[in-house]
């Protein structure tokens, strides 16, 4: 089976904390998010066209120093059967299995649930505005777009997964502490809600690469505001501090 490769990364330390693993990288997203960080991955003409079977042998060979997958792009629910087979094989050897998704595709989600450990869904915005997300992730009018993120967020929630929450703090955009207080109250139910810095170098949007990162005191104000409306796991990951729990 063929499908679309941005890149493999055979150990990371980072991407499944307290554990090592490898970061597997689909080509290809269907939103637009103009502050995105990931630019190369977003085209699902580039990358390369990988067999599934000889990343599954790849994956195979890693394993004396893996104990984890994270599957992550671009984004990955686009295709699913690949997703699917990977994730098979790593459940038969004993890997833990993450994905790294926008949720927008629920039925795709549902079938990988399964074999998941953890799932970690961006939300980028509250999804209580429908208006306001299709601005900030640069969907406007695709249709039914948060109804599928919400589906994919509850299933995800119904599940035997680890639910991690993922919003990168965009200046401008979605860093004003009265959005984040709609955000949490749209995903109270996940185990973990994490904030990420959001990184000017490399923006689909080069107006973006003008904006200031974030500081790391900013993204523990926000933090500490959150947990005071009752959400308990809360993280955040900088430049400057890592990952690190509030």
């Amino acid at each position: 089976m063929k499908f679309r490769l941005m890149g493999i990364t055979d150990l990371s330390t980072v991407d499944w904390p307290g554990g090592l693993a490898a970061i597997v990288f689909f080509q290809g997203c269907n939103l637009c998010c103009p502050w995105c960080q990931n630019v190369d991955g977003i085209d699902p003409r580039g990358g390369k066209v990988a067999e599934v079977e000889d990343t599954i042998e790849h994956l195979k060979g890693l394993k004396p120093m893996i104990d984890s997958i994270v599957i992550t792009g671009g984004e990955p629910l686009l295709q699913p059967e690949a997703c699917l087979e990977i994730l098979k094989t790593a459940n038969g050897l004993g890997l833990k299995c993450a994905i790294e998704t926008n949720a927008t595709d629920s039925q795709a989600l549902r079938r990988l649930l399964p074999h998941l450990d953890l799932v970690a869904i961006d939300v980028k915005a509250p999804l209580s505005d429908p208006k306001f997300y299709e601005k900030i992730t640069g969907s406007v009018g695709v249709p039914r777009l948060v109804q599928k993120i919400k589906e994919s967020l509850q299933l995800a929630i119904d599940s035997r997964a680890e639910v991690e929450v993922r919003t990168t703090v965009v200046p401008t955009l979605n860093d004003d502490e009265k959005i984040v207080a709609q955000l949490v109250d749209d995903i109270k139910d996940a185990d973990c809600l994490r904030f990420q810095q959001f990184r000017n170098q490399h923006t689909l949007d080069p107006s973006f690469q003008r904006l200031p990162s974030p500081s790391r005191e900013k993204l523990l104000k926000l933090a500490h505001g959150v947990k005071r409306k009752g959400l308990k796991n809360v993280k955040i990951f900088t430049v400057e501090g890592g990952l690190e729990t509030v």
